[in-house]
């Protein structure tokens, strides 16, 4: 975003963050005060918000004791400390300062009385999860690298405890002054490097280097950072080129490894609020919230390391106000992180892999979303509504939407709506693929989640995205990519979406689609799309014409579309084609007027408008506008701005006389992208999601599970998400021995994997280990092995302690397996006399036994689903792999092999329900 003239945001912020971060912002001559780079974001300043009623206590990190009795004249010290001293209802308020830790929040409060942890009012509060002498004393924290570069550091300390490991990305940092990120490096020869240029292909590693900018590097073998801050140059950055101070011993940076984790965390808590804080410092995740609940954000500053906030299995999220930044720099390519770095995102609501406890109700409102390789992955939520937030400058996936399919068969996510937003600089602005999930093939194409809405939001790619890179200096300088509105990786089905009302300032014209790139593309898979009533105003060459196919479930009229470059000068009827053809007529069998029936080809006369993107726009409709009006009626649709467009639905995102809404923290710009006018801002919007009963009941008090893995253990993403469903609370532990004594904590302990295999010793159970086993079996505990897993057994007590539990073995020729009980609830789904192919002896492990519960197995005795009591408790075996059915990724599923891989899940999820069937999240 252009700064404006009379905008000195960037001024007053860095006096305030140097108030508390020390003075240590240097002033350059040509920089104002910033001896880096001047940001490009506004930097954290205090908050006014008064304190509340109800407890409060506090910490100060320069002038507390842990001892004292957290009042206000007496503070604690530390956060660590502090928050284990919370009860329901209380405020933690931080004094202004840097607070360097590591601190995970458990604590909960209730509806009525809430956990706050907040920053005091008009005090700047930091907490650090980085190394401290790289801020607080630059001078003394590095020296001049013997062997390195022109302008090479390395750390005066050796960290071999920093984690990580060779050809990674282990550290990553900020310009302390502007909070610009630095390039974490994966190579040295990249940080090292002369060449600007990407002449190096998309190569991960290579002999040959690429500087990618002002950056940190770590070397596993000796235990130093490294730092290099030589400048950029290349002609297309312009004033974004690097010119700042190369010597890091002049000014203050924020450096952070893997060690030590996020600097905050949210892990099982319930009823957290979070407010006017800032979190910088981290290698993981900034900010990581897990199996949570009823947690908000409002008013905080989140500088992201692989991903500013990451959320995991958490109920009932709001962000407000709230500033995530990513780690792109102003020089910063989308190959930078991609290829040499990491491909990090700004915000992580979902994972290749469902977990059983998957996200659900999030709002993200009056928030900004900038600056990294990716954006924002809320596609595995289940309810979103994000509105009145700016995301912008991701060179990327901006918005990734795949609802990937839970092993149970079920898409979780979906009901998005996404509105009164200014999306700007993505490359593809709403991204859809599988990776390493899956999506269901059904009898009418793909399984896809509960739909999207995108609807009233401005989309500017007038600014180029930083993709292309010059590959050399006779290569064309300028910097020439353009964003879009939405694309895909490997072609999956696209989730439902209606996309409605938007203005659009599109870039270049589409190859093959109707309108601009991703309004009517990827209609294969059985998916459907609605697109009216948007604005298309192409900057260079037409709008699209091609039309999907007539049989797709595709619908799209009352557009306006225009070209900057092309429009002025073009004669004729723009899409008189396709009205004229017998696939218009087609699409009237189910849209009476036709696709496109009343489309435009227009200059829609916004207020004003300038292809520049550092002009300033308004996208508000002039009153000659042929936009007014324009639209067809969409009854019932989800509408921000329904009761403000008079008469006729008028196309684009603002309709004319209706107020402009605001965007951003503190709603600090106005729907066209620009520095708002001074005015009343809503800054409490209405809950998306209210608090109700349901909600707010507690999770039911349950004893957990524990999940072993050896190696490879393919099947236990598939136990843990049966035993999430069930709301199981699940600890797993990887390529570890566990002493049988802590089985006694947990409800049920699954195996899954060699130990052997895994170079774990040890891998058997001894003779006091079977005794401990013994009586957490008879106490009441489930041992559930998985294929081949008697190998813990492997020694002569233990094949006694095994023949004891489940009879002593019987020989038999080989025999193929069968359903033994055809009725009993693990497999009474199953049609007994039903081919399944799965039932194969060859693919499983048999237990040969005498005893215990034989339920798919041989007449003789060999079984590879059995149960075998034990006491008060029970042994299960399931004696083959579900996961080897499992489709995934990019290969194409039959519906065949989905009917194959649900029958055997089925199995698994019913006996998880044999152990917690008073459970359900």
């Amino acid at each position: 975003m252009k700064r404006s003239g009379n905008n000195v945001w960037w001024l007053r912020s860095a006096v305030l963050f140097a108030a508390i971060c020390g003075g240590r912002v240097a002033v350059g001559d040509a920089r104002g005060p910033f001896a880096s780079h001047p940001p490009t974001r506004p930097l954290p300043r205090p908050s006014g918000r008064p304190l509340g009623e109800g407890p409060a206590f506090f910490v100060d990190a320069a002038a507390g004791d842990d001892r004292a009795d957290g009042s206000k004249s007496h503070p604690w010290k530390t956060l660590a400390h502090s928050i284990t001293r919370l009860r329901t209802g209380d405020t933690l308020c931080l004094r202004g300062g840097t607070y360097y830790e590591h601190v995970v929040v458990s604590r909960s409060g209730t509806i009525a009385r809430p956990i706050t942890i907040r920053g005091y009012p008009g005090e700047l509060v930091v907490i650090d999860g980085g190394l401290r002498e790289f801020f607080d004393e630059p001078a003394a924290a590095w020296t001049p690298c013997p062997d390195g570069a022109p302008g090479e550091f390395q750390s005066s300390k050796t960290y071999p405890d920093l984690g990580g490991g060779v050809d990674e990305t282990n550290v990553l940092g900020n310009f302390g002054d502007s909070m610009l990120p630095l390039q974490g490096y994966r190579f040295r020869g990249d940080l090292e490097s002369d060449n600007p240029y990407w002449n190096v292909g998309n190569e991960i590693g290579g002999d040959a280097g690429v500087y990618c900018g002002p950056g940190v590097w770590y070397d596993p073998a000796s235990g130093r950072i490294h730092a290099r801050l030589a400048h950029t140059r290349l002609a297309g950055l312009g004033n974004d080129n690097y010119r700042g101070e190369t010597d890091p011993r002049k000014l203050p940076l924020v450096i952070a490894g893997h060690r030590g984790g996020s600097p905050l965390a949210i892990d099982g808590a319930r009823h957290v609020r979070l407010q006017d804080l800032v979190l910088r410092g981290s290698r993981v995740a900034t900010l990581a919230i897990h199996d949570a609940a009823h947690v908000e954000l409002d008013g905080l500053t989140i500088y992201g390391g692989s991903t500013a906030v990451e959320v995991r299995d958490t109920v009932n999220l709001r962000v407000l106000h709230t500033a995530c930044r990513g780690i792109a720099a102003p020089w910063t390519f989308r190959g930078s992180l991609k290829y040499r770095a990491i491909e990090a995102r700004i915000f992580s609501a979902s994972g290749w892999l469902p977990t059983g406890a998957d996200n659900r109700d999030f709002e993200l409102a009056y928030s900004e979303f900038t600056d990294c390789v990716d954006g924002v992955f809320i596609g595995n939520v289940r309810g979103v509504r994000f509105h009145h937030n700016l995301l912008d400058n991701v060179s990327d996936d901006g918005i990734f939407l795949t609802a990937t399919t839970g092993f149970d068969g079920t898409t979780h996510g979906g009901d998005a709506h996404i509105y009164q937003n200014v999306l700007s600089r993505c490359l593809t602005t709403f991204a859809f693929g599988v990776g390493h999930g899956r999506q269901k093939t059904v009898a009418t194409g793909k399984q896809m989640g509960a739909g999207v809405h995108v609807y009233r939001n401005v989309f500017d790619f007038r600014r180029p995205v930083m993709y292309y890179w010059p590959t050399g200096p006779d290569a064309p300088q300028e910097i020439s990519s353009y964003g879009r509105v939405a694309s895909d990786h490997g072609s999956p089905a696209w989730e439902p979406m209606r996309i409605y009302h938007n203005t659009i300032i599109a870039g270049e014209p589409p190859r093959y689609d109707y309108g601009t790139s991703g309004l009517a593309g990827a209609m294969g898979h059985g998916t459907q799309k609605r697109v009216f009533n948007n604005i298309v105003h192409q900057l260079h060459g037409l709008p699209g014409q091609t039309m999907p196919d007539p049989a797709t479930d595709f619908n799209g009229d009352g557009n306006v579309h225009w070209s900057v470059s092309d429009g002025p000068g073009f004669q004729g009827d723009w899409n008189s084609k396709f009205r004229r053809s017998a696939a218009f007529e087609a699409t009237r069998a189910r849209y009476k007027p036709g696709w496109t029936a009343h489309d435009q080809f227009r200059d829609p006369k916004f207020v004003r408008f300038d292809g520049d993107w550092r002009a300033a726009c308004d996208l508000r409709l002039a009153p000659d506008s042929p936009a007014i009006d324009a639209g067809v009626e969409l009854p019932g649709w989800p509408d921000a701005a329904l009761g403000a467009d008079a008469g006729a639905p008028d196309a684009g995102a603002i309709p004319s006389g209706a107020a402009v809404w605001r965007v951003g923290v503190g709603g600090r710009l106005n729907a066209s992208g620009g520095a708002a006018e001074s005015g009343d801002m809503p800054t409490d919007p209405r809950r998306a999601f209210p608090l109700g009963e349901e909600l707010a009941r507690p999770a039911p008090a349950v004893k957990p599970a524990l999940v072993l893995e050896g190696y490879p253990a393919f099947d236990s993403p598939l136990v843990q998400f049966a035993l999430r469903r069930r709301g199981a609370p699940v600890t797993s532990i990887e390529r570890t021995w566990l002493d049988p004594r802590e089985f006694s904590k947990f409800h049920v302990v699954v195996i899954d994997g060699s130990f052997a295999r895994a170079k774990i010793e040890p891998n058997k159970f001894n003779a006091d280990e079977l005794a401990r086993l013994r009586s957490f079996l008879e106490d009441g505990g489930t041992l559930v092995l998985m294929r081949e897993r008697t190998d813990l057994f492997a020694t002569p007590e233990g094949r006694d302690f095994l023949a004891e539990i489940v009879g002593p073995a019987a020989r038999e020729p080989a025999a193929e397996l069968e359903l033994r009980k055809p009725d009993h609830p693990w497999v009474s789904h199953l049609a007994p006399r039903a081919p399944h192919a799965w039932l194969n002896a060859k693919a499983a492990s048999v237990l040969q036994m005498s005893r215990a519960e034989n339920i798919i197995g041989t007449a003789a005795g060999a079984t590879t689903l059995c149960r075998a009591p034990v006491g008060k408790g029970q042994l299960i075996y399931i004696g083959w792999s579900i996961a080897a059915s499992l489709p995934n990724g990019r290969q194409p599923s039959a519906l065949e092999q989905e009917v194959q891989y649900e029958e055997q899940f089925q199995i698994l999820d019913r006996v998880i329900a044999s152990l917690y069937p008073d459970s359900a999240r």
